[in-house]
C-alpha cells in the first residue's frame, strides 16, 4: 500500500540515522555560531578600543596646543637695589620678551633669611639666597647667580696691614642679624679677633661709606660682587677725592672654607677697582659665598625648565643689560650640592645627555632581534599548524566529493544507506576535529555547505530509485 502511494516510509535504521544527523549538525553549528559570535565580538571591541584611542589622542592633542593661562612666579629677590634685585629685574624683562606663559614678579626683601621664610610660607615662588643659607628640605636649586666676596677696604695711612691689625680700629660690618653681619664674625672667630677689641659699628653700606670716606672710621667690611654698584660708587669717589684705599687679604680663606664648607677661597684680581694706582695692589685672597636662585619643590617642572633655559640661553642679552650676568652658571654636582638641582633645572642641564634607549641600544637592539626571531617562527609555526588544517579539511571534502559520485551512479538502495551511514560518519570525525582544534572554522563552513549538498544528492537519488521502482 504504501509502494502504491508512491511514498516508503523510512526503516528503523534511517530514522536513528536522521537522529544522529541532527545530533551532530546542533552541535556543529552551535559550535560555529559560537565562533562566529566571539570573532564579531573581538572585531566590536577593537573597533570600539580603536575609536577610544583615536578619541584620547585627540583630546590629547587639543589640551597640549590649547592657549595656556599666564602664569605670574613671585620672586624674592634680596635688598633694593643690590646687585641680586637688578640682577632678577633685568631676568624679569628678559622672560617677558622670550616666554609666552610666564612672568615674574621681582619683590625686595631684606636678605636670605627673610626670603627663605617666605618660601617656606608659600609667599614666593623663587628667591635669591647665599649659598651657606639653612634651608628646609622642599627647597630646590635653579642655578648660581654670581660670587659674594667678603672685602676688608683701610686706607694705608690708617696702619691697618692685616685682619689682625683690625684690633683697636673703629670698623663698619653690616646691619645686626643679616647674612653679611654673621660673616664678619665668622672671620673674626677664624683670626680670634676679641668681640671688644675690635670697634665694631654695625650699619647700612651707604652710611659706613660716607664715614669712611670722612675719616671717621677706620675700615669697612662687606660682602658683595666686585661688580656692584654701591662698592664701585666708593672706589669712584675716592678717586675723586684723591683718597687711595687699601683691600687686606683674607689669607686664611682655604682654612675658612675647611671650617665652613659653603665659603670657598678664590682671588680678586689685581686693578678690579683702581688702575692706578692699582686697587687693590696685588692679586688678593679672599673668602667667596655663592649667591644662588632657588624655588620651591613644589613649582611646574616645565616652568622652571623653561627659566632654566632661558637664563643660559640669553647670556649675552643678559650680559648686555648687567654684567655680572656673566658670572651666571650651572652648579657643578662633582664638588657637591648643598641644595639639590630642581627637576625642572636637571632636566635642562642634561638635556644632552644620552637618553635611557641610546645609552641601551645594544641590548635593546638584542632584544628585539630575539622579539623577532621569536615571532617570526611563531608566525612560521602557525603557518604549518593552518596548512595542516587545510589539508586535513581537504581531505574530508575530497571523501564527500566521492561518497557523492557513489551516490550519483549507485542503483541500490541499501548501497545509498551504508553511503548515508558513512556521511554521518564523517560529520562526526569533523565535528571532534573542530573540538580540538584540528580544523578552522572556515574550513568548517565550508565543508558543512559540501555536506549538505552531498545529503541532499542521496536523498533526492533515494526518491528515484524508489519512484524507478513504483
Amino acid at each position: 500500500m504504501a509502494e502504491r502511494s508512491g511514498k516508503t516510509l523510512p526503516s528503523e535504521g534511517e530514522s536513528e540515522a536522521e537522529g544522529s544527523l541532527s545530533t551532530y549538525e546542533r552541535h556543529a553549528r552551535s559550535e560555529a555560531n559560537k565562533r562566529s559570535v566571539g570573532r564579531k565580538r573581538f572585531w566590536l571591541w577593537s573597533l570600539m578600543a580603536g575609536l577610544l584611542a583615536l578619541t584620547v589622542a585627540a583630546a590629547s592633542w587639543f589640551y597640549l596646543n590649547r592657549e595656556q593661562p599666564l602664569v605670574v612666579l613671585k620672586v624674592a629677590a634680596g635688598p633694593y637695589r643690590s646687585d641680586s634685585y637688578e640682577m632678577l629685574r633685568e631676568i624679569a624683562e628678559v622672560v617677558e620678551r622670550q616666554s609666552d606663559r610666564m612672568r615674574l614678579e621681582i619683590t625686595a626683601t631684606r636678605d636670605s633669611s627673610t626670603n627663605i621664610t617666605l618660601l617656606n610660607n608659600r609667599q614666593t615662588d623663587l628667591a635669591t639666597i647665599r649659598s651657606d643659607t639653612p634651608v628646609i628640605a622642599d627647597i630646590r636649586m635653579i642655578a648660581e647667580l654670581f660670587p659674594d666676596f667678603f672685602q676688608v677696604i683701610t686706607k694705608p695711612e690708617n696702619g691697618i696691614f692685616s685682619v689682625h691689625d683690625l684690633e683697636g680700629k673703629t670698623v663698619a660690618i653690616p646691619p645686626f642679624g643679616t647674612d653679611e653681619f654673621r660673616s664678619f664674625w665668622a672671620v673674626a672667630d677664624h683670626y680670634d679677633l676679641s668681640i671688644t677689641g675690635v670697634k665694631w659699628i654695625a650699619m647700612p653700606f651707604t652710611k659706613a661709606a660716607s664715614a669712611f670716606l670722612s675719616d671717621r672710621i677706620d675700615a669697612i667690611f662687606t660682602v658683595r660682587s666686585l661688580r656692584d654698584r654701591l662698592l664701585l660708587n666708593l672706589h669712584e669717589d675716592a678717586i675723586l677725592k684723591r683718597q687711595n684705599l687699601k683691600l687686606l687679604a683674607i689669607d686664611q680663606a682655604p682654612a675658612i672654607s675647611v671650617k665652613r664648607p659653603f665659603l670657598r677661597a678664590e682671588t680678586i684680581p689685581k686693578g678690579t677697582f683702581a688702575g692706578d694706582p692699582a686697587v687693590p695692589r696685588r692679586d688678593t685672597l679672599s673668602s667667596v659665598v655663592s649667591r644662588i636662585l632657588v624655588s620651591r619643590e613644589d613649582v611646574d617642572v616645565e616652568l622652571m625648565r623653561e627659566l632654566t633655559s632661558i637664563l643660559f640661553e640669553n647670556r649675552l642679552d643678559l650680559v648686555i643689560r648687567f654684567a655680572l650676568a656673566s658670572a651666571i652658571r650651572m652648579p657643578d654636582p662633582a664638588v657637591g650640592l648643598n641644595i639639590p638641582l630642581h627637576d625642572g633645572s636637571e632636566a635642562y642641564f642634561n638635556r644632552n645627555e644620552p637618553s635611557f634607549l641610546q645609552e641601551n641600544a645594544e641590548p635593546i637592539a638584542l632584544v628585539v632581534t630575539v622579539t623577532g626571531l621569536l615571532i617570526s617562527g611563531l608566525f612560521t609555526l602557525r603557518a604549518r599548524l593552518t596548512s595542516g588544517q587545510k589539508n586535513r579539511m581537504d581531505s574530508y571534502n575530497y571523501m564527500l566529493l566521492e561518497i557523492g559520485e557513489r551516490a550519483r551512479n549507485s542503483k541500490k538502495r541499501q548501497e545509498l544507506r551504508k553511503l548515508r551511514r558513512d556521511l554521518y560518519q564523517i560529520l562526526e570525525t569533523v565535528v571532534r576535529a573542530l573540538d580540538t582544534d584540528e580544523v578552522t572554522e572556515e574550513g568548517f563552513q565550508s565543508f558543512s555547505l559540501l555536506w549538505e549538498s552531498v545529503r541532499e544528492m542521496i536523498k533526492d537519488r533515494e526518491q528515484e530509485l524508489e519512484m524507478s521502482v513504483s
